[in-house]
């Protein structure tokens, strides 16, 4: 015992300590698993149960952060947080918990943020200013916002979870919180007030119904020590001392239906002919029943995983195929929910089969005869590679593998603590039990045929114990614009019915709320919080050895042992070096080994590229032909082998790439094996055999096609996704790997070319002369494990074919992995100073908006700026840092980001689910002005006329001018409040980085992995150890001048930026419009969904991303010759002309159908003429003789008048005329504007 915790229990798994202690006086439990890492994992875990979608859980969730009773402070946690070698704290909430989270590098800050991230926890302010900006309010324009708000806004009507709705509601009939929505429907958070929340507290969050748990090297005394403050404030609460005794949540019983069902819905998608979705659920064993939920899970991979699996071969490989991907999930409950789903789900074949008669016909198949038919082999093989999967598990992600069975068996295990309410059984017995997966697999491997009949029939057939409930969901691109149009029309009714004065109300209220919660954390308890000592934590080694087959050299490169490891490989490889380059990355202890093989395709042809997606799909599902390597083997043969030895396997182009897209070094095919350490030299066999072996087969190629262009639907409606792809198009070469994983390119290519026998037997002809081509190149091998343990014949399994040149005269040069911008484009979108260049896409299927803005940045892993930028983003972007507090908080956007990517050598700002894009925008140019700023630049700014006047604007948006005089006022004292830099939020910042640079290597696969993409991206092996010295030595002078040169210049617009927009189809007319409030000004193309994949996958050739760059470029010159014509004059006059919203000029139809001609119908045209054009008055433009002068910040002709009308209220007579006389160039043109109007419009 330690103080009031008395220890429950205390056991090891995988040399992993596992202990939980409870507090004798308020029932508070404390669970460590000493997990052998640089960082500590905190969750703090408390049982919440909601029987209504008001969202009290998650809303309870955001809200627990913003002060407690001992802080009082908004934000305190996470500022106290980042100066712990965090980066600030996190949390979630699921069904049935939830849970908040902080993680450190080393243990010291944990223990220091622990009390008081248990205040937070259990003594929350709860304040209702809190509520209306975090939560939900109304905007001063009427419409709905909060940070709740809009984060499930963004989710509401997604397919995934329209469908995961309608098969919860079916599962449980009646009342029942497993059907909840916990995150809260859109329409009840609308309606939830803060006294609702508050009660929900009251009643879920109290100390024995809270769990602690922590992973990593931490002291048990010290932890319970650390907690003793927060016990101290229980046992003083009049609160808690009041609660009645713990109701156990979860404790009733769970309604089942009372028969099978089946539910269609609708869903919003761009593409109606593919991306459909089924799901087949059940309810499974109870909680406690783990043998029955280890056989039904390995019920579920028998049916789903692999090519040969009966589902996959039922509904993906036999032609016609249904869907792309099966696959099944498991939901831990006090009843487990389970269920198959089919994605990627054709609409045409789905409306003529019955899915429900076939999936119920394939698993009867399955258990008559006694479960003949059940492959048996084949089930003992997935047994055991779950099993190394398992313990590969508690290798790569050790913190999420403990915490998450701890939490599991707090919630559910009667025998967790058996002194808490309704406890029994032996303290710890379940927990240990569910830890050991493999005992509990190793008992399957004993069942006979019958034993896993009898699961099938009881779970998935029994009619009456488990009824069914099948759901289809439909894509539909109407039930996409009803959504958006019925959102639209809400909003607008609430607006008239709240009136002008209810709207500045509403306003008000936000504004009121905002300045409530800007309580500063004082000084001195920040300051309390001594930075960690990054000193003492020991991080994992890994010792790197390479072999240069060309020179014949084995070069030791970094860390404890590699002098040992080289010795070691000197010694294996005797009178003859390997031919090949490889590398090998070791860590003592580790129990697997990754083998990885990568050879270069820049020798192929485009055509050959672009067939490099469909090689990497079938990699490990085709058949083998007889060699020196092994036997022939068909593909069903190759699958059961693959699984028979894998822990894991992988075929892309690039590290981390996938079907549609490629990783680092994208100039390689790479091809990847993870196997136990005793099965080592088995990886380079069947590395070998892929490569060499394999058989192009017809039917196969066949069937990957029809997978690919089945998921091609999925691609169209992510918005997120949709507007990465654009911002690649603008960079990449057509002709690169880049290039050839353009999805829409793969599509228009599959569809036209693969889809008849005779190109897919020339596609098996051309994959035979791709391989030949590969072979004959220079390849590279990586191995990481516990090296130094593989012994003497480590390189023997690489002395062979393909590994070794059958050819005299050895292999090609080596070609080294090529960095990411080596793929750029000579014709790459490249925007001067001043300029912004883009799109903007829209789509019916998408409700948020997501934004990436970029600019060019340094490229130098060793530069001296480098830690001073880290730094820098991490102060802007730092949870409780300026963006949080003026972007997140306020409700404009429900998440950002900001990243500097040295291989693409970019800086990148980013907006994700926001409500108000362009006010985000506007508020990070604010903020990062600011604090490039120093108090004597403010007065100099103040008193300089001439060519400064522009700079005294807000960078990126509005004037000052704009508003009125007192809110200028407000303005100014909220700038003066963040100019420059704070000394402890720069402190802050650097704790941050630290942990930053720390957490992606505090696991061994980490730590290797981190070595090899060293080598990749052509980085020093001390690289790590370099950067964390180099950020603890930043100045506040050195992170200002990072922030002015790479920062500022995103929102300035003072180098060219890159931008790829995406937002909902109703609002693109409302973004188009506020976009002209950035300044310099955005110059987009606008596409819509269908639109921007026609110029993605042209019908001829292959140049998409060049169409889309084009297009892009064509807008940053200027207008079309139809639209310069137009405001030039033409002979137009008489004719109605109509406002594009586009840019704000007037033009005929015939001059608006000319510029949009190839980009949308003829229909298109008309209806946007009709319905967003309005009507310019008079129909024709003014003339103005008298004299006009260019305004250098826009380029453009004004009056005197309307540069002083325009100027009005911001600087004075004399600024102006000085100005006027001595900057603005003296021009005279035909057709003036009224300077307002002229700064609406996009500038060419």
């Amino acid at each position: 015992a330690v103080d009031t915790f008395e220890l429950v229990f205390d056991f090891e798994y995988q040399d992993v300590s596992v202990v939980l202690y409870r507090c004798s006086k308020t029932g508070l439990r404390l669970a460590v698993a000493q997990v052998q890492s640089p960082t500590v994992h905190g969750y703090f875990a408390t049982q919440t149960e909601a029987f209504d979608d008001y969202g009290s859980p998650h809303t309870l969730e955001h809200l627990i952060f913003l002060g407690s009773e001992r802080y009082p402070y908004k934000g305190v946690l996470d500022i106290l947080a980042n100066r712990c070698l965090a980066q600030g704290t996190n949390a979630w909430t699921d069904t049935d918990h939830t849970c908040y989270t902080v993680d450190t590098a080393g243990s010291e800050g944990f223990l220091n943020i622990l009390p008081i991230y248990l205040d937070h926890v259990l003594f929350p302010t709860l304040t209702d200013s809190g509520f209306i900006t975090e939560v939900h309010h109304v905007t001063g324009e009427g419409a709905n916002a909060g940070v709740v708000y809009c984060e499930m806004q963004a989710r509401e009507n997604e397919a995934d979870d329209m469908v995961d709705r309608a098969m919860k509601l079916a599962l449980y009939p009646g009342r029942c919180s497993y059907k909840s929505e916990t995150g809260g429907r859109l329409k009840e958070l609308r309606e939830l007030t803060n006294e609702m929340v508050r009660e929900y507290h009251k009643t879920y969050y109290r100390p024995d119904n809270l769990c602690v748990i922590v992973t990593g090297q931490v002291d048990c005394a010290a932890l319970c020590k650390a907690c003793a403050p927060t016990v101290e404030s229980i046992l003083k609460s009049d609160r808690i001392k009041s609660l009645p005794p713990l109701e156990k949540p979860f404790s009733s019983p769970v309604p089942k239906p009372s028969e099978s069902a089946r539910i269609s819905i609708a869903f919003p998608a761009e593409d109606e002919e593919s991306g459909a979705k089924c799901e087949f659920a059940w309810h499974g064993p109870a909680w406690d029943d783990m043998a029955e939920i280890a056989a039904l899970q390995m019920w579920l991979v028998y049916l789903t995983q692999d090519s040969i699996a009966p589902l996959q071969k039922a509904f993906v490989e036999k032609d016609p195929a249904l869907c792309g991907e099966v696959g099944f999930g498991l939901s831990e409950q006090t009843v487990y929910l389970f269920h198959i789903s089919l994605s990627s789900v054709n609409v045409k074949e789905l409306s003529t089969r019955d899915v429900d008669e076939e999936l119920s016909s394939i698993l009867k198949d399955h258990v008559k005869d006694a479960g003949v038919c059940i492959d048996m082999k084949r089930m003992t093989s997935l047994i055991e590679q779950k099993r190394r999967q398992s313990l590969s598990d508690v290798e790569e992600s050790p913190h999420d593998f403990y915490s998450g069975e701890i939490i599991g068996s707090f919630l559910y295990a009667s025998d967790f603590a058996p002194k808490a309410a309704g406890g029994s059984g032996t303290p710890g017995a379940s927990l240990k039990a569910r830890l050991d997966r493999p005992a509990q697999l190793s008992k399957l491997l004993e069942w006979k045929a019958d034993q896993w009949v009898r699961v099938c029939e009881r779970w998935m057939l029994g009619a009456s114990s488990s009824p069914r409930v099948t759901v289809i969901g439909t894509p539909s691109k109407a039930c996409g614009k009803k959504l958006q149009s019925d959102d639209a029309s809400r909003i607008e009714a609430q607006k008239k019915a709240l009136g002008e004065k209810g709207c500045k109300e509403a306003a008000e209220a936000v504004k009121r709320a905002e300045e409530e919660n800007e309580t500063d954390t004082p000084e001195e308890l920040e300051k309390s919080f001594q930075l960690p000592d990054v000193s003492k934590i020991r991080l994992i080694d890994v010792s790197t050895v390479k072999v240069d087959g060309g020179k014949g050299t084995i070069q030791s490169v970094y860390g404890e042992d590699a002098g040992r490891l080289k010795d070691m490989l000197q010694s294996a490889s005797g009178a003859s070096i390997p031919e090949m380059s490889m590398q090998f990355d070791h860590v003592t202890g580790a129990q697997f080994v990754e083998c990885q093989v990568m050879l270069p395709v820049d020798g192929l042809s485009v055509e050959q590229l672009e067939l490099l997606p469909l090689w990497c799909d079938v990699a490990f599902e085709l058949p083998l032909a007889a060699s020196d390597l092994g036997p022939a083997m068909d593909y069903e043969s190759v699958v059961g082998a693959l699984t028979d030895i894998t822990v894991d396997k992988h075929c892309s182009v690039g590290f981390g790439g996938g079907r549609f897209g490629v990783g680092s070094a994208p100039n390689m095919l790479v091809v990847s094996m993870k196997v136990e350490k005793s099965r080592y030299t088995e990886a380079p066999l069947w590395i070998a055999r892929m490569l060499t072996d394999t058989t192009f087969d017809v039917e196969r190629l066949k069937t990957a096609v029809k997978r690919i262009l089945n998921d091609v639907p999925n691609s169209k409606r992510d918005g997120s996704g949709l507007m990465r792809l654009a911002m690649r198009a603008l960079r990449f070469r057509d002709d690169s790997t880049y290039g050839a994983f353009n999805v829409f390119r793969i599509e228009r290519l599959f569809s036209k070319s693969l889809s008849k026998p005779a190109g897919l037997q020339k596609a098996a002809q051309d994959l035979e002369s791709i391989r030949t081509a590969l072979l004959a190149a220079s390849m590279f091998a990586r191995v990481g494990g516990d090296v130094l343990s593989l012994g003497d014949g480590i390189l023997k399994p690489w002395r062979s074919a393909p590994f070794v040149s059958a050819s005299s005269e050895g292999r090609a040069p080596v070609v080294a992995p090529a960095l990411t911008r080596e793929l750029y484009a000579k014709d790459k979108v490249r925007p001067t100073k001043g300029k912004t260049l883009g799109c903007l896409l829209s789509s019916s299927a998408e409700e948020s908006n997501y934004w990436t803005v970029d600019c060019d940045c340094f490229t130098d892993p060793r530069s001296p700026e480098l830690a001073p930028l880290l730094v820098a983003i991490e102060y802007i972007t730092a949870l409780e840092g300026p963006f949080w507090r003026k972007i997140r908080g306020k409700g404009l956007s429900y998440s950002y980001s900001m990243n500097h990517f040295l291989e693409l050598g970019i800086i990148r700002f980013s907006l994700s689910k926001a409500t108000d894009p362009v006010g985000a925008f506007l508020q990070a140019a604010q903020i990062v002005s600011c604090l490039c700023m120093e108090s004597d630049d403010q007065d100099e700014a103040e008193d300089s006329a001439g060519k400064n006047v522009p700079k005294e604007k807000n960078p990126g948006g509005e004037e000052k001018g704009d508003k009125g005089d007192d809110e200028d006022d407000d303005d100014e004292e909220d700038d003066e409040d963040e100019l420059g830099l704070d000394p402890s939020s720069l402190e802050a910042a650097q704790s941050g980085v630290l942990f930053q640079l720390i957490e992606p290597i505090d696991t061994i696969p980490g730590a290797m992995g981190q070595a090899f993409d060293n080598t990749i991206v052509q980085q020093p092996p001390d690289q790590l150890q370099w950067l964390l010295k180099e950020v603890q030595g930043t100045t506040a002078d050195s992170v200002q001048a990072a922030m002015k040169s790479y920062i500022l210049p995103l929102f300035d617009g003072s180098k060219g930026r890159m931008v790829s927009l995406m937002c909902p189809a109703q609002k693109r007319s409302k973004i188009q419009a506020e976009l002209r409030k950035v300044k310099p000004a955005f110059n987009v193309v606008s596409l819509d969904v269908d639109t921007f994949v026609k110029t993605l996958s042209p019908a001829e050739g292959c140049e998409g991303y060049a169409g889309l760059r084009a297009l892009v470029s064509e807008g940053g010159k200027g207008k079309t010759a139809a639209k310069a014509k137009a405001k030039g004059g033409g002979k137009a006059s008489g004719v109605e002309r109509r406002i594009d919203p586009e840019d704000g000029i007037a033009y005929t139809f015939d001059e608006i159908s000319a510029h949009y001609t190839g980009t949308y119908s003829k229909s298109g045209i008309r209806t946007y003429w009709e319905a967003q054009c309005s009507v310019a008055k008079g129909g024709k433009a003014s003339k103005d003789n008298a004299e006009k002068r260019v305004d250098p910040e826009d380029g453009v002709a004004y009056t005197f008048d309307e540069l002083a009308a325009f100027y009005k209220g911001k600087y004075k007579q004399n600024v102006l005329q000085a100005y006027w006389d001595s900057t603005c160039t003296a021009v005279r043109i035909r057709q003036p504007r009224s300077k307002a109007k002229a700064k609406a419009a996009t500038r060419t």
